[in-house]
């Protein structure tokens, strides 16, 4: 079933399906998530961005071993967020799935486009295809360029929206994932907002695209100025994390240790992160951007993880505190199963 509801610039997606998985197999053995998850994910270097999409949207729905989707999120530099982009994914996926935004460097098992010398890659995108039997919740608002609460209220319109998706769902598990126009400030701003509209502490995270320029894909349409939450419920539990500190691989290893910990010894099947931009210019400067990369992939051995590098971030220190915009931090979000 698909329900779609329009309020004040606002959308909002409701969808249930049955599906099944082939759970993905780590070093220390098979790795349990909901019995009904299914997750691929691609990549491409390609220049041509209708080419780069169709290759990462391939590669994504190889993974997805015959299944279907109901969510595409792509994180691409600037110059490939372009309709011929969303084109190439809609030849693999339907458009009106396909959601995402320019950043800074997109951030997968397979790399963290650690050979671009810049702060903001030229070339390089990601696709995360989601499925199963989760509920997903999706809603978005336009911050005003002329509004003196603009972030705020786009963050209260959008928490204000997602609350009865929440208060409905009989999952056990709940996490927000949000980008869009945002920046370090306005994101603490629209974080305000979002907790106050959703009027209770739920888990999110996320982070800034850039400013009231910057490109952001809904339902496979590019927009400025526009934001976006995902609502992902269903049964796993969460172990959050968020620190600041030396722009280091040490910082990263510290806060996927303490995301890790909420798992009391029980292997995650999935990790949302999100790393300043300025963290990883520091890191390119010290030669150490390769090593944040082994970091992770040393402690989630042989899992999937994804997110992206961009000019602010949204999350919680640890498990049951209040979600905030924050500046120069990593943050994760680590999936057990129940």
């Amino acid at each position: 079933m698909l329900l779609f509801t329009r309020r004040f610039g606002l959308s909002l997606a409701m969808v249930g399906l049955v599906l099944a998985i082939v759970l993905p197999v780590a070093a220390a053995g098979t790795v349990k998530s909901p019995p009904d998850w299914i997750s691929g994910m691609g990549m491409s270097m390609q220049a041509d961005p209708a080419k780069a999409g169709e290759e990462a949207a391939k590669e994504a729905f190889g993974e997805l071993n015959g299944k279907t989707a109901k969510l595409v999120i792509v994180f691409a530099a600037e110059p490939q967020v372009t309709p011929e982009l969303v084109a190439g994914i809609a030849k693999v996926f339907p458009k009106e799935l396909i959601y995402g935004c320019q950043v800074t460097s997109p951030l997968i098992k397979e790399s963290n486009f650690a050979d671009s010398p810049s702060l903001d890659i030229p070339i390089g995108l990601t696709v995360w295809a989601l499925g199963g039997d989760m509920e997903l919740a999706i809603s978005q608002a336009k911050t005003d360029p002329d509004g003196d609460d603009s972030y705020f209220d786009a963050g209260f319109a959008i928490g204000e929206e997602l609350k009865p998706a929440i208060e409905a769902s009989k999952k056990a598990g709940k996490v927000i994932l949000t980008f869009g126009d945002q920046f370090n400030g306005s994101n603490k701003d629209f974080a305000s907002g979002l907790n106050s509209g959703l009027d209770a502490i739920y888990p999110i995270i996320g982070g800034a695209a850039g400013n009231t320029t910057a490109k952001v894909i809904a339902a496979g349409v590019i927009e400025t100025g526009l934001n976006v939450a995902i609502l992902i419920a269903d049964d796993f539990r969460l172990g959050l994390s968020s620190n600041g500190g030396t722009h280091s691989p040490e910082t990263t290893e510290k806060t996927i240790l303490e995301a890790l910990a909420p798992g009391d010894g029980a292997e995650p099947f999935f990790t949302f992160v999100v790393s300043c931009r300025r963290r990883r210019m520091g890191m390119i400067e010290n030669n150490q951007l390769p090593q944040e990369l082994e970091v992770i992939k040393k402690h989630l051995p042989g899992l999937d993880f994804f997110g992206f590098y961009g000019p602010g971030e949204v999350g919680a220190v640890k498990n049951g505190d209040e979600a905030k915009g924050m500046g120069f931090t990593v943050t994760m979000a680590t999936f057990f199963a129940l």
